[in-house]
C-alpha cells in the first residue's frame, strides 16, 4: 500500500453575496504518493553477470599500522651431543638462569648436561594488502636501525564518505531507455582521472570513457551514449578512480549491473498522464530505478532549494531495496557540466 503525502495549496475564490463581491483565501490539501522502490522479480532473462561492489570503503584510519601475523615460535633443536649413558631417558628441562646451557635429569639418576641451540629468529612476513583497501606499503629493511616513517601509496581519496554507487542493494538496476544516467557519489580526489567501462553478457566491451575529475566532493551522473543497452540485455559496468595510471591494483572502483526492460502498457499509459513527481513515484513502484532517480535528479537540478523535491530524493535514497548511507543523501547533486569532463570520446 502506497502511503500519501499531504501538500498545502493557497486557492483564491470570489464569494459573491447580494450587492457585495469578496475574496477569500482557503486552504486545501491534495495528496502526494511517496515514493518508495519496489525490488523487481525478474523471470526471464536469467541473471547473467554478477554484480560486484556498490560502494569502496576506505579503512577508518588512513595511516594505520600493518597487520602483521607472526610467525610460530622457533622450534627448539636439540644438540645430539649427550654424555652420559646412551639409553632411554625421560627428560624434565628446566631453562638454566645461568647461561644458556640447559640440565637433563633422568639416566641412571646422573645429571647429564645437553647443549641446546635454536634456530635463527624467524623473518616476519608482512601483509601487503589491507581487507578492503587494496594499499601497498613499503617495509624498512631489517637491518635499519633507524627506520624512516613507512610511507604509504595510493590514498587519492579524501574524507570518511566512501566513494559508492546510487543503486539498489541488489546492484542491479533497471532502465527503460537505451542510453541511462549513472549515479555516483565521488569523494575529493588527486587522482589524475576517472574511468567509466562498460561490458556485455559476454565480457566484451560496449563503451569505455575517461574522465577528468573537478575536485569536488558529491554526487554525479554519467549518461551513457544513446543505443548503448540493447533491450533484455544485461550489462556490468565498472567505474574507477585511477590513482595511479601505471598499477591498477591502486584503482578504487564500483561496480554494478544494468538491465534495459520494456514497461508493460498499463505503465506506458500512466507515465504519459503523470507530472514529473508521479513518475518517479511509478517507475519506483514498478522497479525501474535509473528512471527514478533520473526523474528525481531532473527536478533536483531545476530546484535545488524545494524542500519537497529535497523530501522526495530523500525517501527514494532511503526506501527499503536501497538503503544508501544517509551522509551520502545530503550530498550536493553536481549538474552535468559542472561534473565530470570526458578526456575523449570512443566509439564502439
Amino acid at each position: 500500500m502506497i502511503s500519501l503525502k499531504l501538500q498545502k495549496i493557497g486557492i483564491t475564490i470570489f464569494a459573491t453575496t447580494v450587492g457585495m463581491t469578496g475574496i477569500l483565501s482557503v486552504n486545501t490539501a491534495v495528496a502526494r504518493e511517496k515514493i518508495i522502490f519496489l525490488p523487481p522479480v525478474l523471470g526471464s532473462p536469467r541473471r547473467l553477470i554478477p554484480a560486484g561492489t556498490r560502494a569502496y570503503e576506505p579503512p577508518l584510519n588512513e595511516n594505520a599500522n600493518i597487520d602483521i601475523q607472526p610467525l610460530p615460535a622457533p622450534i627448539v633443536v636439540p644438540n645430539s651431543r649427550v654424555r652420559g649413558n646412551g639409553g632411554n631417558i625421560n627428560q624434565d628441562i628446566q631453562p638454566d638462569t645461568g647461561g644458556d646451557a640447559m640440565k637433563v635429569e633422568g639416566g641412571n639418576g646422573g645429571n647429564i648436561n645437553q647443549d641446546i641451540q635454536t634456530l635463527p629468529a624467524p623473518i616476519v612476513a608482512p601483509r601487503d594488502r589491507i581487507r578492503g583497501n587494496p594499499v601497498e606499503r613499503t617495509i624498512p629493511p631489517v637491518q635499519n636501525t633507524n627506520p624512516a616513517p613507512v610511507p604509504v601509496t595510493g590514498q587519492c581519496l579524501q574524507g570518511k564518505i566512501p566513494f559508492t554507487a546510487l543503486i539498489p542493494e541488489s546492484q542491479l538496476g533497471l532502465t527503460t531507455v537505451s542510453n541511462p544516467s549513472l549515479f555516483f557519489y565521488v569523494p575529493q580526489t588527486s587522482a589524475p582521472e576517472l574511468e567509466l567501462v562498460v561490458q556485455n553478457e559476454t565480457e566484451q566491451e560496449v563503451y569505455t570513457q575517461k574522465y577528468k575529475p573537478n575536485n569536488k566532493a558529491g554526487i554525479i551522473s554519467i549518461r551513457l551514449p544513446v543505443n548503448t543497452l540493447a533491450v533484455n540485455k544485461q550489462y556490468k559496468w565498472t567505474f574507477s578512480v585511477i590513482c595511479n595510471p601505471t598499477d591498477k591494483s591502486q584503482n578504487k572502483v564500483v561496480a554494478g549491473v544494468v538491465q534495459r526492460v520494456l514497461p508493460d502498457l498499463q505503465l506506458v499509459k500512466k507515465l504519459q498522464q503523470a507530472n514529473r513527481q508521479e513518475r518517479a513515484v511509478l517507475y519506483a513502484a514498478a522497479g525501474i530505478w535509473h528512471d527514478a532517480l533520473a526523474t528525481v535528479a531532473q527536478r533536483r537540478y531545476l530546484f535545488p532549494n524545494n524542500p519537497e523535491i529535497a523530501s522526495d530524493w530523500q525517501e527514494l535514497l532511503t526506501t527499503p531495496g536501497i538503503r544508501l548511507n544517509q551522509k551520502i543523501v545530503q550530498q550536493p547533486l553536481i549538474s552535468p557540466p559542472e561534473a565530470l569532463q570526458p578526456n575523449n570520446k570512443h566509439n564502439f
